[in-house]
């Protein structure tokens, strides 16, 4: 089993139950991605001149993020932390007349910008005398970054061509600190912090930030994935970089998700930002100053790096209203409109209806995608999803407009909200069947698909349905829990996949949780449900409900959570 933690600076990755961490990452601005550290940080524990076995301890989450060891039989406790805010982490090992050694074996540099890249930095370890700490320095060109381990005042290192080994003296209580920063003092200020505070203190704020955010449900694994995922999203789809100090935003910070390191308007603003809005009002507000401020010039763009330049080419038409509608849900609920009075919003603001009449049909108020949700090409260019989303946000930018005093203006988006239903209901309908269609070509062409990332399920839970057109959306809703959608798992596993990926859909369960009348779909699901040992996935194999494609999905973790949370009563 492999666990993740980690705070706003650094990433823990595969972490065993012995407390061995298999890697760790961080984000840096100017190398546009997420920088992971393919490495080994394990511990050796001694007790009477007796090394300790920790593979056959007792491994736990303490609040379902905080790694910990015990070993009863020597009354040992192991405590692996990552303190919130901080630029490093610590090892804490208590017990009675104990030593301990931390060694810490690098492997290989890589960034990751959706792909993953190989760097080969030149490094150099040196002991700062004065701290007595360890550095281990990278350098391209100059300082990418520096990695600090500190045993304590008394502590003895030992240093190899790629391998560090620190050693602790006979004690009662050791923490091995381990800091990190673009150069040697920053690095070493971070364990100095922690040794000046101490780690009860650190771990008191994570442990009662974490105990306050968590909700428990009746089921257990509906409880471990909630929670899990909760934090998961949390610390896994935004940081501070380490060189500019500014939260960014991306898919994963995890190098296990097929394209991490970079970032998409949908990901991060429909599925991981409900999920922190809902336990850190103040942090959704910074994940938005970032959207609007450094990815508002590529809003729509299928994907993009982390300085907002264009990654992957290609119109979504989702992403282009997923940054206005988390922004309509953040202004209702905070009453905060400082972001409506930013220059760089004002700058959007004024050319956001350029960007979405480009897409415009000549004829009807419906406006085409080039790709789907899934960022797979559309067959037919106008798709329902997208369409019902385009409406949220024109709803959501007549409010935005409201706001700020232009009342004309917020009669316009108003007014094309309601020719754009107007002509969605009558032109989406397959009236042979008398049902919803995914796609559709304004000409009599209908595609009749299920698509988990861009789901027609939530067209209710959008308020886009009437009682007009109910009836083929319950049409709908049966086709795509039946044989007849071909995607849909009959197994052990219940639910829906698609082209994209041909398994059952974590993110198809969410969307079953946010559905009434079919809720009890996604319950069963994540009833049943490992994943990636309870980590969101892509999907899962649908007779045992373990990972088959898209590990380390820290976004869809959101978007789990927050239908968890609204679709099941705890």
């Amino acid at each position: 089993m492999k666990y993740y933690s980690g705070n706003e600076y650094i990433s823990l990755i595969n972490i065993e139950e012995d407390l061995t961490i298999n890697g760790l990452t961080f984000l840096s601005f100017n190398l546009n991605g997420n920088l992971f550290v393919d490495c080994k940080i394990y511990l050796k524990i001694y007790c009477e001149n007796r090394k300790i076995d920790l593979k056959n301890s007792d491994f736990t989450l303490i609040n379902y993020w905080i790694p910990e060891l015990n070993i009863t039989k020597n009354n040992i406790k192991i405590t692996l932390l990552t303190p919130k805010k901080q630029r490093g982490f610590i090892f804490n090992i208590k017990g009675k007349n104990i030593r301990a050694e931390l060694c810490f074996e690098y492997k290989n540099l890589f960034l990751n910008i959706n792909t993953s890249y190989k760097l080969n930095p030149f490094y150099e370890i040196n002991h700062n005398n004065y701290f007595n700490q360890i550095i281990f320095r990278f350098l391209q060109g100059s300082n990418l970054f520096c990695l600090a381990f500190d045993a304590g005042k008394n502590g003895k290192y030992k240093i190899e061509k790629n391998r560090i080994i620190l050693s602790s003296e006979i004690n009662n209580e050791i923490n091995f600190n381990i800091g990190i920063g673009t150069e040697d003092m920053a690095a070493i200020s971070s364990c100095i912090h922690f040794q000046r505070f101490g780690f009860k203190k650190f771990y008191n704020e994570l442990n009662e930030w974490l105990a306050s955010k968590i909700t428990q449900y009746k089921n257990n694994n509906i409880n471990k994935i909630y929670n899990i995922n909760l934090f998961f999203n949390y610390f896994f789809t935004n940081g501070k970089t380490i060189d500019t100090d500014e939260l960014v935003c991306v898919t994963s910070r995890s190098p296990g998700y097929y394209v991490s390191g970079a970032f998409w308007d949908r990901d991060c603003l429909l599925w991981s930002f409900p999920a922190i809005f809902m336990i850190d009002k103040d942090r959704a507000a910074e994940m938005l100053n970032y959207v609007f401020k450094i990815q508002g010039k590529n809003f729509g763009i299928h994907s993009r790096q982390i300085n907002g330049n264009i990654l992957e080419c290609g119109f979504e038409l989702d992403e282009l209203c997923a940054p206005f509608i988390a922004l309509e849900t953040y202004i209702k609920e905070t009453g905060d409109i400082n972001l409506l009075k930013k220059d760089y919003m004002q700058e959007i603001l004024s050319k956001i209806k350029i960007k979405f009449f480009n897409f415009k049909h000549k004829k009807y108020m419906l406006f085409k995608t080039e790709l789907r949700p899934s960022d797979d090409m559309s067959l037919y260019f106008y798709n329902t999803y997208d369409n019902v989303l385009v409406w949220k946000s024109f709803l959501a930018l007549e409010y935005i407009y409201k706001l700020s005093g232009n009342k004309k203006e917020s009669k316009n988006w108003k007014k094309s909200a309601g020719l754009l239903k107007k002509d969605l209901k009558k032109l989406c309908i397959n009236k042979k069947n008398n049902i919803i269609s995914y796609e559709f070509d304004c000409r009599g062409n209908y595609l009749l698909y299920e698509e988990p990332p861009g789901s027609l399920r939530l067209l209710d839970f959008y308020g886009f349905i009437d009682n007009d057109i109910r009836v083929c959306y319950e049409n709908y809703l049966k086709w795509s829990y039946s044989k007849q959608n071909k995607y849909f798992y009959n197994k052990n596993i219940k639910e829906s996949g698609c082209e994209h990926a041909k398994f059952p859909w974590t993110l198809s369960a969410a969307n079953s949780l946010l559905t009434d009348r079919y809720k009890k779909s996604g319950i069963d699901f994540f009833k049943q449900v490992k994943m990636d040992n309870f980590y969101a996935c892509e999907s899962v194999d649908s007779d045992t409900g373990i990972v088959k494609t898209g590990k380390s999905f820290a976004t869809a973790a959101g978007f789990i959570a927050f239908a968890i949370k609204n679709g099941i009563k705890n």
